[in-house]
C-alpha cells in the first residue's frame, strides 16, 4: 500500500513530530508492506506534491487551522489527477469542527490523536469520521524522523539562527485549560482519573535525544510540550538523567509559572538549559483569572527572579485583546514587563481558533484561517479596542521592546518563521 503524508504550507515552519509518530506507529503495527512518502509545503512545491501523491492509495494531511485551506487545494488537485485516491485530514482544525469541516474532496477525517485511527484506515476503515485513541507512550515508537525529513528543518534552523535544532515530546495532555488554546480538543481535557497527563519515562526521552543528537549533529533542542514542567520532580528527573548520560547539548522548554520550584531551576541550569519560555499572557490579575491558566502575577515575578538568579535566559509571551481587557490592564502588563525584565519578549493578538473556548462558529466559520493567526489578524476586537487599536498596541509594545523581540516571530507578514511545534 502506498500512502503519502502531507504537511501543507504555513509561514511558521516546524518539524512534523505528530506525523512522525503516526508513521512509526503504522509501520510497526500494519500487517503488510507500506510505501510511505512525505511532503512539506515549506520545502516542496504544490506541483511536486501533486505529482508525487497522485499514485498513492491514501493521501493524509496534518492540519492546523491555517493549513486547512492549502490542504483542500492540494486534495482537489490530487483527486483531479486520480479520483480513486482516498484523502484523509487530521489535526486540530478538523478535530474541532468535525462535520463542519467535511468537504467533497476529503473522504475521511481523523478526530483527536492520529496513531491508532490512521492504522485503522490503513486496515480498511472507510468511515467518514474516524476517532483516535489516547495511547500510552509505551505503545508509541519514537517518531520516524527520516520519514518526515527532519534534516530539512534542522538545516533551516542552522541557516537562520546558527543552531542545529529540533523538537522532542515528553508529555501529552496539558494540565491547564486556557481559554485561547485548543490543546484540550486534541488530547482531551485534563482529569486525574479519566484523562491524566501521559508522560514518557525520562530514560526513554533522553535515549531518543542522545540518538537524534548523534544522527543529525544537533547543537540545540526544544520540547514541544504545551507544558513541560508538569511537576517539578519530572523536570528534575529529566535533568538528572540528561546529566548522567553526559548529554551536554543546550536546550529550552515551555513552562507553566505555577508549577515551578527554585530547586527545579538549579537542575535546569546544571543540565545546560539555556532558556525557559513562559506564557505570562498579562500583567492584570483580572485578565489572568479570565484566561483560566491558574497563574498569578506574583508567581510570574517569582519564576523570572529564580531563572535570573540561576542565569537562565527568560522568554515571556503576552496576549493582547482578551474580551475584558482595557487600557488599565495593558498598563499592568507593561508594568509587569518592567519588573520581570525578560531577555526575550513576544506580543500576539488573541486569535479565537476553532477548538478554543473563544471560538464561535456563527461569527468565525467563514474566516480565512490561511491568512489569520495569533501574530496578525484583521477581525478580532474586544469591548475596549477595535482591531486597528489592538494592532496599534501590539506595534507600540514591539517598538518599545525591539531589542527583546522573539527572533522573527513578531514581525508578521509572509516571511518564513522558524517554530518548533507539537502534533
Amino acid at each position: 500500500m502506498r500512502i503519502t503524508f502531507i504537511q501543507p504550507y504555513y509561514r511558521n515552519v516546524w518539524e512534523s513530530i505528530g506525523l512522525g509518530y503516526i508513521i512509526s506507529y503504522c509501520k510497526k503495527n500494519f500487517d503488510g508492506d507500506l510505501d510511505v512518502q512525505f511532503f512539506q509545503g515549506n520545502f516542496d512545491s504544490d506541483a511536486d506534491i501533486v505529482s508525487g501523491a497522485r499514485g498513492s492509495d491514501i493521501v493524509a494531511f496534518s492540519c492546523t487551522s491555517p493549513c486547512y485551506v492549502p490542504a483542500l487545494r492540494l486534495a482537489a488537485a490530487i483527486k483531479a489527477k486520480n479520483p480513486h485516491v482516498r484523502t484523509v485530514v487530521g489535526g486540530w482544525h478538523v478535530t474541532a469542527l468535525q462535520e463542519k469541516a467535511v468537504s467533497e474532496v476529503i473522504d475521511q477525517i481523523v478526530v483527536g490523536e492520529g496513531e491508532q485511527a490512521m492504522l485503522e484506515i490503513l486496515q480498511g476503515n472507510t468511515d467518514p469520521i474516524v476517532r483516535g485513541y489516547a495511547l500510552p507512550f509505551t505503545e508509541l515508537p519514537w517518531p520516524d524522523r527520516e520519514a518526515i525529513k527532519n534534516h530539512r528543518t534542522i538545516d533551516l534552523c542552522e541557516q537562520m539562527n546558527g543552531r542545529r535544532t529540533t523538537g522532542f515530546q515528553a508529555n501529552r495532555v496539558c494540565p491547564t485549560s486556557c481559554v485561547f488554546c485548543a490543546e484540550k480538543i486534541m488530547t482531551g481535557k485534563f482529569n486525574r482519573r479519566s484523562n491524566p497527563i501521559r508522560s514518557r519515562e525520562v530514560t526513554d526521552v533522553c535515549a531518543e535525544i542522545a540518538a537524534t543528537i548523534e544522527k543529525y549533529n544537533l547543537t540545540y533542542f526544544k520540547f514541544v510540550d504545551a507544558t513541560f514542567d508538569i511537576t517539578p520532580q519530572y523536570v528534575i528527573d529529566f535533568c538528572r538523567e540528561k546529566l548522567s548520560r553526559g548529554i551536554d547539548t543546550e536546550w529550552e522548554c515551555l513552562i507553566h509559572a505555577g508549577f515551578c520550584t527554585e530547586e527545579m531551576f538549579h537542575w535546569l541550569k546544571v543540565s545546560n538549559c539555556n532558556q525557559i519560555n513562559v506564557g505570562c499572557e498579562s500583567g492584570s490579575p483580572k485578565i489572568l483569572k479570565q484566561i483560566h491558566k491558574g497563574t498569578k502575577v506574583e508567581t510570574i515575578e517569582k519564576v523570572f527572579h529564580w531563572a535570573k538568579k540561576h542565569h537562565i535566559k527568560r522568554r515571556a509571551f503576552f496576549i493582547l485583546g482578551m474580551p475584558e481587557e482595557d487600557r488599565d490592564d495593558l498598563q499592568m502588563t507593561e508594568d509587569l514587563i518592567g519588573r520581570i525584565d525578560p531577555d526575550v519578549v513576544g506580543f500576539t493578538i488573541l486569535c479565537p481558533y476553532p477548538g478554543s473556548s473563544l471560538y464561535d462558529h456563527e461569527k468565525y466559520g467563514e474566516q480565512d484561517w490561511q491568512q489569520t493567526d495569533e501574530y496578525a489578524n484583521d477581525f478580532w476586537r474586544n469591548k475596549a479596542f477595535s482591531n486597528a487599536e489592538l494592532k496599534e498596541w501590539q506595534a507600540c509594545f514591539i517598538d518599545k521592546y525591539e531589542n527583546k523581540l522573539c527572533e522573527r516571530l513578531e514581525k508578521g507578514g509572509s516571511e518564513l518563521r522558524i517554530q518548533t511545534s507539537g502534533l
